[in-house]
């Protein structure tokens, strides 16, 4: 078998540009319209987001479950032209500054017939 893992990092202002992009997509009701001001990773993978709405003298918070979250880096990577394996195995992990994706594809072997 051949295994390959990939870690995309995702800094906070690629994480701003992803939710951006979340913004415009059709049908989301998740992320209202504003500037985001402040993106924070959960422990478990998830987002916090700070909203300010035109006309809001305060901002919002928005979290953002892991599971969305990766639907929203999923929905980044195709718009950046990043390959990403739809039948490999995904997961995020909180760092510091960003976010990191996990990807881990496996590829069974086989050896020519004797």
């Amino acid at each position: 078998m051949i295994v390959e893992t990939r870690e995309l990092f995702f800094t906070n202002s690629a994480l701003k540009k992803a939710l951006a992009w979340y913004q415009k997509a059709p049908n989301q009701t998740d992320l209202p319209l504003g500037v985001v001001t402040t993106v924070t990773p959960t422990s478990e993978g998830g987002l916090s987001v700070q909203i300010q709405q035109s006309g809001a003298s305060r901002t919002r918070e928005v979290l953002f479950t892991p599971s969305k979250t990766l639907a929203l880096l999923l929905l980044f990577c195709r718009r950046q032209k990043v390959p990403i394996p739809r039948d490999a195995g995904k997961e995020l992990e909180a760092a510091d500054d960003g976010l990191i994706l996990i990807v881990r594809a496996e590829t069974p072997t086989v050896a020519p017939p004797p």
